[in-house]
């Protein structure tokens, strides 16, 4: 049984076993059979982390082998064939570069970095790009970005939609989100910068989205770039970058036509539109929605409201501030003040 347990994992992993295994000592032997083993453990770990899915261990083994030149010690010879219809050419390898000069190398010790590598070397991608302006200056932008759930529920005061945020996880990268009509999805917060730079202000997203656009509903993949730049006072310019993967031939040929993606920019532009209509309403003085929302109402939200107020008048504001300033106000209310139970008196 340990006989055939070995040869099938040194097989597996394409380890070369030499003719006359007696010329190696048994620690050399040891050594061998301990790393084809710890490969194919660890190959094990990497396909479970991509849903079981083979062709996405091809498709990071060869995409980072092509684009980046790593060779994972995992990677068969069978994972590292290229796809025979892809051109492994600036255009497909500039995706992998991209990434890793924002600050995130394809080191699978890192959350969620063999997904997000896996898809970059799929077959087939397409391109979307959104730009344009809001309203909101930098630290304005970065409080609704560090409190999500209240920047929901000010939206909704507001207009009356039904968008929805919220973490899911207590480092709070992992959150979900919907826009109460046709879009929702789960994501991860790769980067809140690039490269240490613009906190805020230069993000990378991976997300599990699904969608309603014109008689197709789709689920699928992205990996989205979100850049923004203060140019004037409660002014940012902001630039969206999405780049998805089709599950097929068929799907990405939809996809790239441009009728396809004019709507899913207009889909953009619809929520771009709902924060500026909000942000319009709001910095033009009217706090009534505000004021009269049943869920900002709450304790919480009252002072997140508050907290917002002073971000807007000038206070500076960066993410990870929420955190720390709720770590504060927690160490500064004031402790229960202990029950006192007094004892009966006797009546003489």
């Amino acid at each position: 049984m340990a006989i055939l347990l070995v040869s099938l994992v040194t097989a597996y992993a394409g380890e070369y076993m030499p003719s006359n295994p007696e010329a190696l000592s048994k620690a050399e032997l040891m050594d061998a059979k301990r790393d084809s083993i710890a490969k194919v453990r660890f190959r094990g770990l990497v396909l479970r982390q991509l849903a079981n899915k083979e062709d996405d261990v091809r498709s990071l083994c060869s995409g980072v082998k092509k684009c980046l030149d790593i060779q994972y010690d995992f990677c068969s010879q069978e994972d590292l064939k290229p796809w025979p219809k892809t051109k492994y050419d600036d255009e497909f390898c500039e995706p992998f570069k991209e990434i890793t000069r924002r600050g995130f190398p394809a080191d699978l010790k890192q959350p969620m970095a063999a997904e997000v590598y896996a898809r970059l070397g799929r077959q087939y991608r397409a391109i979307y790009e959104n730009k344009g302006t809001l309203p909101l200056g930098a630290n304005a932008i970065s409080y609704l970005f560090d409190n999500m759930p209240f920047t929901a529920q000010l939206i909704n005061a507001y207009l009356g939609s039904g968008y929805e945020l919220g973490y899911t996880s207590r480092n709070r990268r992992f959150f979900h989100g919907s826009n109460g009509r046709s879009l929702s999805g789960e994501f991860y917060w790769v980067l809140q910068d690039s490269a240490g730079q613009k906190l805020g202000m230069r993000n990378v997203f991976f997300g599990y989205g699904h969608a309603k656009v014109l008689k197709w509903s789709l689920h699928g993949t992205a990996v989205a770039y979100l850049d923004m730049d203060e140019i004037a006072p409660n002014k940012i310019s902001y630039k969206l970058t999405a780049i998805v993967f089709p599950a097929n031939s068929i799907l990405n040929s939809i996809m790239q036509m441009n009728v396809f993606k004019s709507v899913v920019n207009d889909k953009i532009d619809h929520i771009v539109d709902d924060v500026k209509k909000a942000s319009k309403e709001y910095f033009g003085g009217n706090k009534e929605p505000m004021l009269k929302s049943a869920a900002l109402k709450s304790q919480e939200n009252v002072q997140y409201v508050l907290d917002f107020e002073t971000v807007v008048n000038g206070a500076p504001w960066k993410l990870g501030d929420f955190e720390r300033l709720q770590r504060q106000r927690e160490k500064e209310r004031p402790a229960p003040a202990p029950l006192k139970v007094e004892e009966p008196r006797m009546v003489k």
